[in-house]
């Protein structure tokens, strides 16, 4: 009887692939025979899942998002209905930042990705809509902030900009993680002042 096959298993290992040669080297450098080569698998086999490389870095670039998404919802989950709109903010925003080594590997694969997004319209298009629409999503949270002239989507968006360029310099060690979490905290702190008291 012919071995099954587990299609998502494959694809996950050669996205894997794709994402250490991004990590080290930047998502340029991950042509088709590249990720074959780290994969341990044929050409044949990386094209039979991705016929491009656009294809396979899209999907790369998906699933990072995806797991990713995934670390923020799972940090928002146990603040989630609590009534404590800064905790549940606050935990999303820790959630962006490399803490823990899983974190670190997607800041650092999502990072390569910003890195090239900058020259490739189509990954560009997938990347520039994030920080917006996550701000958009996180406002509501910012409505209870300290007085009623707070602008609650500008006050997430420029949180989220702020938690963004936090997370490249704890990756180049400009920050350590326990300092971009007392950044956090200090702007968190000054817009829920009111409701702490």
């Amino acid at each position: 009887m012919p071995k099954r096959v587990d299609h998502e298993q494959r694809r996950q290992e050669i996205t894997q692939a794709l994402w250490r040669i991004a990590m080290t080297e930047g998502v340029a450098a991950a042509t088709l025979r590249r990720v074959a080569a780290e994969a341990g698998v044929s050409m044949n086999l990386v094209q039979y899942y991705f016929t491009t490389k656009d294809q396979l870095l899209r999907y790369g670039l998906q699933r990072v998002i995806e797991v990713a998404v995934e670390r923020m919802r799972d940090e928002m989950a146990e603040f989630t209905g609590s009534g404590n709109p800064r905790a549940v903010l606050r935990a999303c925003l820790l959630g962006m930042l490399p803490v823990d080594e899983t974190a670190k590997l997607t800041s650092t694969i999502y990072t390569a990705y910003l890195s090239y997004a900058v020259h490739d319209p189509e990954i560009k298009v997938m990347v520039q809509s994030i920080a917006k629409s996550l701000a958009t999503q996180l406002a509501p949270l910012a409505e209870s902030a300290q007085d009623a002239d707070v602008d609650p989507l500008a006050e997430t968006a420029s949180l989220v900009a702020m938690v963004a360029g936090l997370a490249t310099q704890i990756l180049i060690e400009t920050y350590t993680p326990e300092e971009a979490i007392a950044l956090v905290d200090y702007r968190l702190d000054r817009l829920f002042a009111v409701r702490a008291v």
